[in-house]
């Protein structure tokens, strides 16, 4: 860490914060944060039948307020903070938002919704969005890195923990403030933050979903009240990381960011994971070796004796046999391995597999009882450079598949193209939006930063 950052590094996060303009980024930064915009939206338009939305769209609804802003996709109107509230909330369960490997975070949760909010009441527009954006993911993924991988594995759900952080940052910089008070908004933020347990994942609570709309609520709160000359902490390498871990890095806040506040590395172009099943990211690398050996073998699973994942501790810790609820499926690598060679569809891991009826499907119970789970060091080493698994399939017949997967060494994993993410945003939005709209939503975010306002994709994001 540098002399300066080492004595307060949340004034050089202030300072490279604030320096962030959509006119000046570098075209990849630029590519990278439109297409997180476009990924995350997607996702909230998914979720919002899913889980507990209908739960907290009565609950926002009921509080009346200042109409400001859009409640998407129904259009009913509320205030920016109950709609980042309930468009955290929709996006969050539904594990289909983008990860921040490095900083174990899923920055697009809290930092997109935000940035919209603010546009629309604001009057502001796309240029306004990509920029505040980029600042966000900096920002936050930097301080999950200094605390990974120990905060995850201490029991925080990292993404609620760190999700405030980003969301302060978003909107202190969707509010206009200087570096000072962008500095006191994630200072303000840190004070308001931890409040999110690794529990909720593991037993499949539906508070789970509420975890990424309080966190991005909470990153609004402290914008607003930083704005309002509200003083947070200021001690985050002393008096906020070891709380938090035992086992923390510093060093790597600064990483990448120069005393003056300017870029040398971004983290937007460091490796966000786009997620193409709706379930916790680090069992994908297993599903997309189990597709693969079944699709090319013609692999049945009445064929199949014995599933052995071998895998970083990071999967293996998610091994529940058989989920009771749609939270804890998505977050089980048995009950999702065994849809996998069931369904022979990953569309089925979209969405569908997680209904009530397949939870309670027999076969699907019987395979999860199949699967075997061993954790592999040297994987675990590797990561997040790599993610790694090998998966062996024994069949009746005495025969034996195996394959190694890494899902860094697929594109459309963590270096996307446009049209990735366009086909993820169809494929999850269109049964929602229609044609037409989604068509007009993929079309008006490639030109994002040119908007002069963001009404028009309000509008697109609307149903009926």
């Amino acid at each position: 860490m540098n002399k300066e950052s080492s004595k307060d590094i949340l004034a050089l996060y202030g300072k490279a914060a604030a320096g962030i303009r959509a006119e000046s980024l570098p075209a990849e930064v630029l590519l990278r944060s439109k297409q997180r915009v476009l990924d995350t939206i997607g996702c909230l338009v998914a979720g919002y039948s899913s889980g507990i939305s209908d739960a907290i769209r009565s609950y926002v609804q009921a509080q009346g307020g200042t109409p400001e802003v859009t409640l998407l996709p129904g259009g009913q109107k509320t205030t920016a903070a109950l709609a980042c509230l309930a468009h955290a909330t929709y996006i969050h369960g539904l594990e289909l938002s983008d990860a921040a490997p490095r900083g174990t975070a899923h920055p697009g949760n809290e930092i997109v919704p935000t940035a919209m909010a603010l546009a629309e009441r604001g009057g502001l527009g796309g240029g306004a969005i990509v920029a505040a954006v980029a600042a966000g993911y900096e920002i936050e993924i930097r301080i999950g890195r200094a605390l990974f991988p120990s905060a995850f594995y201490r029991g925080w759900w990292t993404p609620g923990l760190f999700g405030g952080i980003g969301s302060a940052v978003t909107a202190a910089h969707m509010l206009k403030l200087d570096a000072s008070g962008l500095d006191n908004a994630i200072g303000i933020a840190l004070n308001l933050l931890p409040t999110s347990m690794a529990r909720a994942n593991e037993e499949g609570e539906s508070i789970k979903w509420l975890i990424g709309g309080q966190a991005c609520a909470t990153g609004l709160l402290a914008a607003e009240m930083a704005a309002r000359g509200t003083k947070g902490m200021r001690d985050l390498v002393g008096g906020w990381l070891p709380v938090i871990s035992d086992e923390n890095f510093p060093e790597r806040l600064s990483e990448g960011i120069n005393p003056d506040g300017s870029f040398t590395q971004w983290e937007l172009c460091s490796g966000i994971l786009t997620k193409h099943y709706a379930t916790v990211g680090p069992l994908t690398t297993c599903l997309d070796a189990t597709f693969d050996m079944i699709s090319k073998n013609n692999i049945a699973a009445d064929d199949i004796v014995e599933i052995h994942a071998d895998c970083m501790r990071r999967t293996a810790i998610f091994n529940t046999v058989h989920p009771e609820n749609e939270i804890a499926a998505r977050a089980s690598l048995p009950y999702c391995l065994a849809v996998a060679v069931c369904t022979r569809d990953p569309a089925q891991l979209l969405g569908p597999a997680f209904a009530d009826k397949m939870l309670k499907d027999k076969a699907i119970w019987a395979n999860a009882e199949k699967v075997r789970i061993t954790e592999n060091d040297d994987y675990e080493q590797q990561y997040p450079k790599h993610s790694k698994a090998r998966v062996t399939l024994k069949l009746k017949n005495g025969k034996t598949f195996s394959q190694e997967d890494d899902r860094s060494a697929h594109g459309r994993y963590l270096t996307p193209t446009d049209a990735d993410i366009e086909k993820k945003f169809r494929m999850i939005s269109t049964s929602v939006l229609g044609k037409e709209k989604t068509d007009k939503v993929v079309a008006l975010v490639q030109k994002l930063e040119t908007l002069p306002n963001i009404r028009e994709l309000v509008d697109a994001l609307r149903v009926g």
